[in-house]
């Protein structure tokens, strides 16, 4: 296996752009639209990392970069002690898992998973004999006679084709076709696929996304459970943070084309670097509010008055006069008995009862526009169009300056 090292990595298309020339009524301006910007990230060996974000943000284009599917405009990237800038895909030990499975329609299952095990040379011919075989297959359905025989690479192919199909269990499936799988069995057999070849780095990008939710699941814990397994440097793209949460070793929170904060998931959860971590991380989001700093110990927004623990004191102090972003998780309100100018006045606008929670939106009374989500638990019975007092958990707030979204970085 292999450390994945990515350093100072810039990545630009080029456009064409600018306004026609009086004279030629032509275009000759060009332009470069930036994706990445100044990527620096390690992935360690045998580390599941995962690299989360919006649509758009270049995630995948990252991806491809170290697969070696696109050339990068600037910076280094090594696999292992190897430099690999100008390595070709094949040539770099690097196995990719796509969105899309990308199986050959015309091969059967088994010889999907053989595939990169194979070496398709004139004088190998009883692996070619294989390959042509399936093919006959699955084009006509008749294999004929003579390309049944298994030489001994084949014999070894075979056997590690099996252990895979084991592992993944998947064993019943390898005489069919990608046309008689389900989107979930298409998915083991892709991941199959990549296993066999014994890669140093996987890369996966958002495999998952065409699964239903229970499915999904299952192989979001499968996936981990094999890489634990096989000990193999993994580097997982993904839109959707609960994945992230429950896959990472550590997570790669991308906006922009930059690395907006590198940290373990719980890091990310409960001490985000900006606004953008704060509010992509978690669900539902974290609520923000504008709020005016009169004191180091004193935040305000109209009636409502929160005074801050001591250890906030100090970052808090030159801000006095300014205003700050308070952020506020849905499960850090308590529902209080009575008005207080610490507590939140708030009508509710939607209930969603899942059962072990119940989810509210509210907005505040003083300022109908200004919405917030809440957790609850159960046992309170909430109604829409109830007035209700929110109380704060102060130990849990986040703040971040309006100006830059930078977290203060309380206790």
């Amino acid at each position: 296996m292999a450390q994945v090292v990515i350093e100072n990595l810039y990545k630009s298309f080029p456009q064409r752009g600018g306004t026609p020339s009086p004279r030629t009524d032509q275009v000759e301006e060009s332009t470069s639209l930036s994706i990445l910007k100044a990527i620096n990230l390690t992935i360690e060996d045998g580390e599941f990392m995962v690299l989360v974000g919006p649509s758009g943000c270049g995630k995948s284009t990252l991806l491809r970069l170290v697969a070696g599917l696109e050339e990068l405009t600037a910076g280094n990237i090594y696999v292992g002690d190897r430099l690999v800038n100008q390595v070709p895909p094949k040539a770099r030990d690097i196995a990719m898992v796509f969105q899309s499975y990308a199986l050959y329609p015309h091969l059967s299952v088994y010889d999907n998973l053989a595939f990169g095990l194979r070496r398709m040379t004139q004088k190998d011919s009883a692996a070619k004999a294989s390959w042509l075989g399936s093919t006959l297959r699955g084009l006509t359905g008749w294999l004929p006679p003579k390309l049944r025989y298994r030489s001994a690479q084949e014999r070894a192919v075979e056997k590690k084709v099996r252990e895979v199909a084991q592992r993944l269990q998947i064993e019943t499936l390898l005489d069919r076709f990608p046309k008689q799988l389900s989107g979930g069995q298409k998915q083991r057999v892709a991941l199959g696929r990549a296993i066999a070849r014994n890669p140093q780095v996987f890369l996966m990008d958002e495999p998952l996304s065409n699964l239903d939710a229970k499915l999904r699941a299952e192989t979001r814990s499968q996936i981990v459970k094999l890489q634990r397994q096989l000990g193999i440097t993994t580097l997982y793209v993904t839109h959707d943070q609960t994945e992230a949460m429950t896959m990472g070793a550590r997570i790669a929170v991308m906006n922009g084309g930059v690395i907006q904060q590198l940290a373990t998931p719980l890091e990310l959860y409960n001490q985000p670097a900006n606004r953008f971590v704060a509010q992509f991380i978690g669900s539902p989001p974290m609520n923000f509010l504008s709020v005016e700093v009169e004191a180091p110990a004193t935040l305000r927004h109209g009636e409502f008055i929160l005074s801050l623990p001591e250890a906030w004191h100090s970052r808090v102090r030159p801000y006095v006069g300014r205003s700050l972003l308070l952020g506020i998780r849905s499960e850090h309100f308590t529902l209080a008995t009575t008005p207080a100018p610490a507590h939140l006045a708030v009508e509710v606008d939607l209930v969603e009862a899942l059962g072990n929670d119940t989810y509210i939106l509210v907005h505040l009374l003083a300022n109908p526009e200004i919405l917030m989500q809440v957790r609850l638990s159960p046992d309170h019975s909430v109604q829409v169009g109830d007035s209700l007092q929110l109380a704060i958990a102060v130990d849990k707030i986040h703040l971040f300056d309006s100006k830059t979204e930078q977290s203060l970085a309380g206790p």
